[in-house]
């Protein structure tokens, strides 16, 4: 008996899912339209988000087209400091990464690596007519800290009162 009922409880359950998949479409309310409106068109428009798209790989997000920096290298547009104007052996060894100079020369970009969750900062402490001394900080992650495993270079913009010239830029740990 009890397997009597629950044959029969599951075959109304099926019938009443069959009967709702079979609903006519006359007996769903009409769309109200605006006779001014004009007739619906088989391809949507697109979709307006809230949400801002994407910046393509190697762009600021916000920087107009044309204004990406890349992070390794000198980008196109700054120009590379000779060798014979960058002092870096206040860096340590195995430092001989480009400085470049943008903005008419009045932004130096220096290269530093940064490793998972180091905070990575560039400033100039003194600036002449014949030199500008830029410190570059490294603070590493507590060791109890959790961070990635990557090593990535970074390109810290520092900015000059005046454009750098001849000045030698001299690099010094921080």
């Amino acid at each position: 008996m009890r397997n009597a009922v629950k044959v029969l409880g599951i075959g109304a359950v099926l019938v009443l899912a069959a009967a709702c998949q079979g609903e006519a479409p006359s007996t769903l309310p009409a769309k109200v339209t605006d006779s001014a409106s004009p007739p619906p068109s088989s391809t949507a428009p697109p979709s307006t988000s809230a949400t801002p798209p994407m910046a393509p790989p190697g762009t600021l997000p916000g920087a107009p087209p044309g204004q990406s920096r890349p992070t390794q290298g000198v980008p196109a547009g700054d120009t590379a400091l000779p060798a014979t104007q960058v002092d870096s052996s206040g860096m340590g060894d195995g430092y001989p990464r480009p400085v470049a100079a943008g903005d008419g020369g009045k932004t130096l970009y220096v290269q530093e690596e940064q490793r998972g969750c180091d905070q990575v900062d560039a400033r100039v402490t003194e600036q002449d007519d014949r030199q500008v001394v830029v410190l570059v900080t490294v603070v590493r992650a507590a060791r109890s800290q959790i961070c990635p495993d990557h090593v990535r270079e970074i390109s810290l913009p520092v900015t000059l009162t005046a454009p750098i010239g001849p000045r030698k830029v001299v690099l010094r740990r921080g």
